[in-house]
């Protein structure tokens, strides 16, 4: 196996971990009698300590190395999945997710700069699909092994199951078998260049905010989906083992709408590509305030992975293009900053309406947003075409 492929698939590995604990938080949580505005403050605490974090593990990372913060990223997620099976308890679940969520974003952080250092410039394209690929089978795989091993084996013990999966990366990391690559000489950096005075200037630029409002919106939807679901799903009396296949479909979905990036790029511009998918969530989210059967919520969530799989990939790119060339990590960065807090404030916020007005008012909200957005987006489209016709 290629360095590559080794790093994309133990980074996988932990992934799976990372998504079945946050799955298995809320369900653990819901058995356990807690309320919705309880679940949402357990799901946003998964991003929580990330997104205040991140920076810091980014400049620990830069003095260190990436293996030394893989490995204790590895060895706490061991640690914090496996508390929910030592100490059965909703106090435990508010641990499990600050270790599991910040140590799994420091462990992503060492990772993606690998991604780019394995082969030549011209593979880094093609190494960063492949990562995105490996990521998007963790994520189909995770409710499926979720589900079924809390209907088989029980809460508990399925938290000690997940907890076994980063002593993969842990192992192969420790032993040596990952191989990683010379960091690549960095230029000095010119006083009073243009990257002078931190990322959040770059928010001045005015086409970056309206692409960033695109990015967190997909973002938002994504965490909305993976909280409200299970929920909702748990509400109409689907099993754990039907949840995590409603959520699989998703998943399964974003898999085949990324592989179809692609080829639809030949013919659809990114700005058409985020309209088409909007209209598709907007529908999709319409639909879940009026359907209560198992195969309908699955039919859905994989039209809702289809539409959403496009937005992700396709907005990164849009901020990469209009990144300044000397600016492009910053971009980046800022994006994974504000999708972290977001992660923390949405789950909260429509714990807090779901607990109070139920789960029908979120759908439409999001289903009305969805379909907002993409007028927005054929605004912004249009002003970026009349743009390029008027240079010269």
């Amino acid at each position: 196996m290629s360095p590559l492929f080794r790093l994309v698939t133990l980074t996988a590995i932990n992934h799976l971990c990372f998504a079945s604990v946050r799955l298995g938080v809320s369900l653990y949580a819901v058995h356990l009698h807690a309320s919705l505005a309880t679940v949402g403050i357990l799901m946003g605490i998964f991003g929580l300590l990330s997104a205040i974090t991140s920076v810091s593990a980014g400049r620990w990372i830069d003095r260190v190395g990436p293996r030394t913060p893989m490995l204790v990223a590895s060895a706490s997620m061991v640690a914090g999945a496996g508390l929910a099976f030592v100490w059965r308890d909703i106090a435990a679940l508010y641990v499990v997710s600050a270790v599991v969520g910040t140590l799994f974003n420091v462990y992503f952080i060492a990772y993606q700069p690998l991604v780019g250092q394995y082969g030549k410039p011209e593979d880094r394209v093609r190494n960063f699909g492949i990562a995105s690929v490996g990521i998007s089978i963790s994520s189909f795989i995770a409710p499926l092994l979720t589900g079924f091993s809390i209907d088989h084996l029980g809460h508990p013990e399925t938290f000690l199951l997940v907890a076994m999966l980063p002593l993969i990366p842990l192992f192969v990391i420790g032993v040596g078998k990952l191989p990683f690559p010379r960091e690549h000489k960095r230029h000095e950096r010119v006083a009073g260049a243009p990257n002078e005075g931190g990322v959040w200037r770059l928010l001045r630029d005015q086409d970056l905010r309206r692409i960033y409002s695109v990015s967190l919106l997909s973002n938002i939807t994504w965490n909305l989906f993976s909280f409200i679901i299970p929920l909702y799903c748990i509400e109409i009396g689907l099993s754990a083992s039907s949840i995590g296949l409603v959520v699989g479909c998703y998943a399964l979905a974003s898999i085949t709408s990324r592989a179809l990036i692609a080829p639809l790029s030949r013919y659809f511009t990114p700005w058409q590509t985020l309209i088409m998918s909007g209209c598709i969530a907007g529908l999709c989210f319409a639909g879940f305030a009026l359907v209560h059967s198992f195969m309908a919520l699955a039919v859905l969530s994989f039209c809702l992975g289809l539409g959403l799989g496009m937005a992700t990939p396709t907005a990164q790119a849009l901020l990469y293009e209009s990144a300044p060339s000397n600016r492009i990590g910053g971009v980046m960065g800022l994006r994974i900053l504000m999708g972290n807090s977001v992660q923390t404030v949405v789950p909260l916020l429509s714990g807090a309406i779901g607990a109070a007005l139920g789960m029908s008012p979120i759908f439409w909200t999001l289903a009305a947003t969805q379909i907002a957005s993409t007028y927005a987006i054929r605004k912004l489209w249009r002003r970026q075409r009349t743009r390029t016709n008027t240079q010269p």
